[in-house]
């Protein structure tokens, strides 16, 4: 594995907005070094989602490099792109984004799921399961399995959406505001979760936040403001 997980060059990103283009990311470099928890930090507006996007492969620069474990991740083809975003990125967001018509396994389960070709699901479905079982049980939810998603506090979904974002083992987490829908006692245990795993499997991880003192528990913060690291 590379030493720097993420690596970002030059980065610019614009979008139209009717007949002006609005400038949101603005020449930004930065490297992540593997197993290191940052932060991100700036306003609302400031290009923190815009930039987590960008790395997690669900959205293009318009100029620029990005470079997960030394690949080049603009120079690769769309179905190496759909798998790395699978296997080796795990998304948190503020809204949790679960599937309410699932239960909270069947949610967890989505990412060995989707990771998996059709004719192979049956014979690894009892080791996938066992391992979203493991990910709830470590994260207090053993009586919640069969729950759906409405069914729980917000708190209780942002562990879920937690889970499923490390069903796969990513060697990157990804995470956009993942307390910024919570109290503060909640937030601060969802916290607690973020840094046990970071602690526990040497997890790389880049949190987007707001709240100066919430990015205060990570290893590195950096500020964002109107497109540029200051």
């Amino acid at each position: 594995m590379n030493d720097v997980a993420i690596k970002v060059k030059g980065l610019h990103k614009s979008y139209m907005m009717g007949r002006s283009r609005l400038q949101v990311l603005r020449g930004l470099s930065f490297d992540i070094p593997a197993g290191q928890f940052a932060a991100i930090v700036g306003a609302s507006g400031s290009g923190k989602s815009t930039l987590l996007h960008l790395i997690g492969l669900l959205d293009t620069p318009d100029k620029g490099e990005i470079l997960l474990d030394g690949t080049a991740v603009g120079e690769i083809s769309a179905g190496r792109r759909n798998r790395i975003r699978c296997r080796d990125i795990g998304f948190v967001f503020q809204f949790y984004h679960l599937l309410g018509e699932l239960s909270i396994l069947e949610n967890v389960l989505l990412p060995a799921k989707v990771d998996c070709p059709i004719l192979a699901w049956p014979g690894r479905r009892k080791a996938a399961r066992l391992k979203a079982e493991e990910l709830l049980d470590s994260l207090g939810l053993a009586d919640r399995r069969k729950h759906r998603p409405g069914e729980l506090s917000g708190g209780e979904q942002q562990r879920v959406a937690l889970a499923r974002a490390l069903a796969n083992r990513p060697r990157v987490l990804l995470a956009d505001e993942p307390t910024g829908n919570l109290d503060s006692k909640t937030g601060g245990r969802i916290m607690e979760v973020l840094a046990r795993f970071h602690r526990e499997y040497n997890q790389t991880v880049l949190m987007v936040t707001h709240d100066a003192s919430l990015a205060g528990t990570a290893d590195r913060v950096l500020h964002l403001a109107d497109g540029r690291l200051t």
